[in-house]
């Protein structure tokens, strides 16, 4: 099975990417904000990207069984609409 960077990666990534590319319409006095936010966002996209493909692989997930109409309850079902009681 192929490793995959998980989506935690990606994110930060785009946050990254996304602080860059404000960091020219961002006012000169504030533009250390987009620098700085970039930088974190890099470190934790590598960070995780990373944990990520050098981590133990998880075993594929089962699904679980879905029960069926004839499983056992200890309900007996409901009455059909209108009772069948005579009035």
């Amino acid at each position: 099975m192929p490793r995959t960077v998980g989506r935690r990666a990606l994110f930060f990534a785009a946050l990254a990417l996304l602080s860059l590319l404000l960091y020219y319409p961002t006012p000169s006095d504030f533009r250390w904000v987009c620098l700085f936010s970039a930088s974190l966002g890099g470190f934790w996209a590598v960070a995780l990207a990373l944990e990520d493909l050098t981590g133990p692989s998880a075993p594929p997930r089962q699904r679980p069984v879905q029960p069926t109409a004839e499983s056992e309850s200890p309900f007996a079902p409901p009455p059909p609409p209108g009772g069948g009681a005579s009035s």
